[in-house]
């Protein structure tokens, strides 16, 4: 715990968190395959946009007020997305018994 106490409050440790979050996000997206994974992996890319937003416009603006807004608007879309997302998935739950992507050939238009 004594490490994150003395980690730089620096433009840098912000990037590399938020890339780090958009990688396994990215990750995520690519390799998983039920639709619950990709909920997920959505989430923490919209996340790791959220805070690169966010720390570029604390260090690198003079008003960091737009930053911040358009942070919660970020966050207020991904909010949204979940909700939207899981209604999805329920409903094909109910239809096809399964949230394996491979193994919902029906939905292919």
């Amino acid at each position: 715990m004594e490490f994150l106490a003395t980690l730089p409050n620096s433009l840098l440790v912000y990037v590399v968190v938020a890339h780090a979050l958009f990688a396994i996000g990215l990750f995520g997206m690519l390799f998983r395959r039920t639709l619950i994974g990709f909920l997920i992996s959505l989430e923490l890319l919209l996340q790791g946009v959220g805070i690169n937003i966010m720390a570029f416009g604390t260090y690198l603006v003079p008003d960091p007020l737009q930053a911040r807004i358009s942070t919660l608007f970020i966050i207020g879309i991904a909010a949204a997305e979940a909700a939207v997302f899981l209604g999805i998935a329920v409903a094909v739950f109910r239809n096809y018994q399964t949230i394996a992507v491979d193994r919902l050939i029906g939905l292919k238009g």
